[in-house]
Order: C-alpha cells, then sequence, then structure tokens
C-alpha cells in the first residue's frame, strides 16, 4: 500500500495512463462510489479476502478515514489523497469522518 497527494501528482495528458503513481500503467476500468454511513467498511458484504490480480488506486473525494491492509489499520485516509493497493493485498477503507466518503476507484494494467 502507498499513499499520495493529489496536489503532489505530475501533470499529465495522456489519456488514462498513469505515468505520474504507477509508471507504465494504463486505467483498466473504474468507477466513482458514494457511502453516506459512517464507519462504512469497503468491500464488508464479500466472503474471504478482497484482492486484485491487478493493481487499484483509490482517490478520495471527500471523506476521512482508515486504511486496512491485510486486516490492520496500517494509515489513515483524508481527500486529496490517492491510496494506492499492490496485487494480492487484501484491503479495505474505513469511513470514520463526518462527511460521506466519496472515491474514484481505479484497476490498473501494466501497458502492453
Amino acid at each position: 500500500m502507498r499513499k499520495l497527494s493529489v496536489a503532489e501528482l505530475e501533470a499529465h495528458h495522456r489519456g488514462p495512463t498513469f505515468t505520474s503513481v504507477l509508471p507504465g500503467h494504463v486505467v483498466q476500468k473504474g468507477g466513482f462510489r458514494v457511502y453516506a454511513e459512517p464507519n462504512f467498511r469497503t468491500h464488508d458484504g464479500e466472503p474471504g479476502r478482497h484482492t486484485h490480480t491487478v493493481p487499484e488506486i483509490f482517490v478520495i473525494v471527500q471523506g476521512d478515514g482508515d486504511v486496512e491492509v491485510e486486516g490492520e489499520v496500517v494509515d489513515k485516509f483524508t481527500a486529496g489523497e490517492a491510496v494506492l493497493f499492490e496485487p494480492g493485498e487484501d484491503h479495505h477503507l474505513i469511513s470514520r469522518g463526518s462527511q460521506p466518503l466519496v472515491f474514484v476507484w481505479m484497476h490498473l494494467e501494466p501497458v502492453s
């Protein structure tokens, strides 16, 4: 897991490439989520570990909370940050603030 400040990302204008976050990767798929419930934990209704075979990045638009990796809280997040999870990491975001948690998620894949 890595955390980046959106304000510190390098400018780029190459479509879906993510050279400033994870060089050599592009967006495979993604979405936009809004969770109004306090203490919401992403992927909570799924059985077992939540992992992917590709990196996943969350760009936090609003809200703050905890980053959970492998069942342990390892960091905090807040609006204006990007949280990158490596392939195979069991990961969750937990909303802890008074505002709804709003984020964009993207699965990344290497450029072929």
